[in-house]
């Protein structure tokens, strides 16, 4: 019995693409990503995500925004894209690419929480030292929630790109210039 709970433990807390269940086995704890909005909250969510399209200085971002709207959760994706060659004295200039925005489905809320759910275990890895990479970032208006990580983990990008095929965006391939 041991064995078993442990074994349990382990399957729901892994980043791998799986359904995570809304109850326990014991029906107790209800987990579900409409609890981290709940309908009369005005807090947002936001997604920020940059890339190394252009090595060391820097390269495109991605940005999804989750926000309540009409009792309903709704998501907000919006991707930039640079040219290489082309800075200002602040950095690479961001011109918008895409901008799109949909119901969150449960399937779609579902793999938030689970990335969000890895997003938090990857500050256990290893941290990089350098200025190149990618970055990820998850943050709430409210400044109640913000956590980051970035370098060049392959993790990181896979879980993302996991991410954004569940959500039916495209998934990033860093194209060095």
């Amino acid at each position: 019995m041991k064995h078993l709970s442990i074994l349990f433990i382990l399957l729901f807390v892994s980043c791998s693409d799986h359904k995570t269940s809304e109850k326990s086995s014991s029906g107790q704890a209800k987990y579900s990503f409409d609890n981290i909005l709940p309908t009369y909250s005005t807090d947002t969510l936001f997604i920020k995500s940059s890339f190394a399209d252009c090595g060391e200085w820097g390269g495109h971002e991605e940005l999804i925004k989750i926000y309540r709207s009409e009792k309903k959760l709704k998501l907000t994706y919006i991707k930039y894209e640079v040219n290489c060659r082309t800075r200002d004295q602040s950095g690479l200039l961001q011109v918008e690419k895409l901008k799109k925005d949909i119901t969150l489905s449960r399937f779609q809320k579902m793999a938030l929480m689970n990335y969000m759910e890895c997003l938090m275990r990857s500050q256990f890895l290893d941290k990089e030292i350098s200025h190149a990479g990618n970055s990820f970032t998850l943050e709430s208006t409210k400044g109640n929630l913000k956590i980051s990580n970035g370098g060049n983990n392959p993790l990181l990008l896979e879980h993302y790109n996991l991410l954004m095929t569940k959500l039916e965006f495209q998934k990033v391939i860093i194209e060095e210039n």
